[in-house]
């Protein structure tokens, strides 16, 4: 299937992919290749003289770029034996209900806070005042 995927398109010779692995992702980016012939004979000579052909080859970057962070390979098409395992690869769910129980934990607290707060609140006894009434 990668292979159906990655090869030359046969009706764009001129077009090419190159799908490299970093950091267990695929980069792949699309690139063209120009050729120029020279616009005058004086022009083609000189290029000759310079490279040994009469027209130059530019490598130009023409598509979409995009990077593939696969979880596993399978033998088959989408099942049957794991063949690559990605053991860096975190589930968004996972990182998603980590933050979840971070947030619960912070709720937690701040309400242990508030309990703590108010019995220490409720212990403070101020004194009655002897010379309230005097005035």
């Amino acid at each position: 299937m990668l292979l159906y995927h990655f090869t030359q398109y046969s009706l764009l010779p001129t077009s090419n992919h190159f799908p490299s692995l970093l950091y267990n992702q695929i980069w792949v980016r699309n690139y063209q290749i120009m050729e120029e012939a020279a616009a005058t004979a004086k022009e083609a000579h000189a290029q000759k003289k310079l490279t040994g052909q009469t027209h130059s080859t530019s490598l130009i970057e023409i598509g979409p770029r995009f990077v593939l962070n696969p979880i596993r390979i399978f033998r088959g098409s989408f099942g049957g034996q794991t063949l690559w395992q990605n053991d860096e690869f975190v589930s968004p769910n996972v990182i998603r209900g980590q933050q979840k129980r971070e947030k619960g934990e912070q709720y937690v607290r701040r309400k242990g806070a508030e309990r703590s707060r108010k019995k220490r609140k409720e212990a403070i006894v101020v004194p009655d005042d002897p010379l309230a009434d005097v005035f």
